[in-house]
């Protein structure tokens, strides 16, 4: 197979010439369309990637004419890039749809291009599939309105309910809490001490795995902390925060990311394009759902090549009646125009529960938040395709026995293990 790259780019075609590219197969690489169109007498092409780089729209479709013409059997791939204003994108997307030519979005980096380009010229061969288990993505529209209960009770109830590896992985750069929540005063395995080997791209499964903290009483869920260095947030790159999830994905059946609610980051915008699954959290305040959820979700998803409409909506902080100041749910749902899985309450109590570290307790135990949390799990269970398992019944005096004859920890609990 003979594939032709028309870039300047020659970082990204060097990723091919050192490896991913069959024995058998040949890379020519063009930094001129110019020189593509004369080698053609000489060379049939099976497959062509271009960069719009060099072209308008108009001597683009000219262009693809041409090679069509000479090499009729070609199959075109165009990278998308970031010099054009997102109405021209557009029209570059409408076209390569109408035209059945492959398109890779822009603001993507080199491992993410590579990927879509192995599945284009292999299809999904077993040893190139690099997706590996789910991901689902929880962003807030706005920060503090209870993101971490839906995302990381949303983890624990998957774990519940199946024999299935989860992970729980806290991508807020700026603003993790979640250790403090159950308890933890200084975690051991947060995202910070892995930069090392994320940063150098060498970051294997069988070490995330080892060093995400285990719970006890659920093994297969294993949690990785948020950057407690808040200063170095800046240092973790797209490249680096894309290496992290392929990994997680080969690691673990299912991954729960939560990232931070401004879209100003690496790991925000690469967990969000990467997602299988992709949940906005809101509040019935006005200035949340509305302001908010328009300036990041439909601001923001056109540039990088999102589709607003592939967001689900989970609704925090809401009343009985599902009415806030005279806001009904339908109304929150018309207004974002998103799809409503999920509404979780407000509780006075939570504020004193996270204070005191005990939030893995309380989504272990009775309290309402978890029958709110129920619809989802249910729900993102059929869509991550997992088994639910027949839970055993546990009489309620010998969980109390338990309870009261557990060993406390340094935070007073026995709730984790190395």
């Amino acid at each position: 197979m003979q594939i032709a790259f028309v870039t300047q780019d020659e970082a990204l075609v060097q990723e091919w010439v050192s490896g991913k590219i069959r024995e058998e197969d040949r890379i020519h690489l063009f930094q001129q369309p110019d020189a593509l169109c004369g080698s053609l007498a000489a060379l049939v092409f099976d497959h062509i990637v271009l960069s719009d780089r060099f072209f308008g729209l108009a001597a683009f479709c000219d262009y693809v004419e041409r090679l069509k013409e000479s090499c009729p059997g070609a199959a075109f791939t165009v990278l998308l890039s970031d010099r054009h204003d997102t109405n021209e994108n557009g029209r570059w997307v409408k076209y390569c749809i109408v035209n059945g030519i492959q398109y890779v979005p822009p603001h993507r980096t080199r491992e993410s291009i590579n990927t879509a380009l192995l599945q284009r010229f292999y299809g999904n061969r077993g040893e190139i599939a690099e997706s590996g288990g789910k991901s689902i993505v929880f962003v807030g529209s706005t920060p503090n309105i209870g993101t971490t209960f839906v995302s990381f009770g949303t983890a624990v109830g998957l774990a519940s309910r199946s024999e299935r590896s989860v992970a729980y992985l806290c991508l807020n750069l700026k603003s993790s809490k979640l250790h403090r929540y159950i308890g933890i005063e200084k975690p051991e395995a947060s995202l910070d001490h892995l930069r090392a080997e994320i940063r150098s791209h060498s970051l294997r499964p069988e070490r995330l795995r080892a060093y995400c903290t285990a719970v006890k009483g659920l093994p297969n869920l294993r949690i990785l902390f948020g950057n407690q260095l808040r200063e170095q947030a800046e240092f973790f790159t797209a490249e680096d925060i894309e290496h992290l999830l392929q990994t997680a994905k080969r690691t673990f059946d299912v991954c729960i990311v939560e990232v931070n609610a401004y879209w100003d980051n690496a790991a925000t915008i690469c967990a969000l394009l990467q997602a299988d699954s992709r949940i906005l959290v809101t509040t019935p305040e006005l200035t949340h759902f509305q302001e908010d959820t328009d300036r990041w979700l439909r601001g923001l998803c056109p540039v990088i090549g999102l589709s607003a409409d592939s967001f689900d909506l989970v609704l925090t902080q809401s009343d009985k009646n599902g009415s806030s100041a005279g806001i009904r749910q339908s109304d929150i749902r018309k207004e974002t125009g998103l799809s409503f899985i999920g509404k979780i309450g407000k509780y006075a109590d939570m504020t004193e529960v996270v204070n005191q570290g005990k939030l893995f307790d309380l989504l272990l135990g009775q309290h309402p938040l978890n029958r709110d949390l129920s619809g989802i799990v249910t729900l993102l269970s059929a869509v991550c395709g997992i088994e639910t398992a027949v839970q055993p019944y546990t009489h309620p005096l010998k969980r109390l026995f338990g309870r009261m004859h557990a060993k406390p920890g340094k935070a007073g609990r026995t709730v984790w293990e190395s």
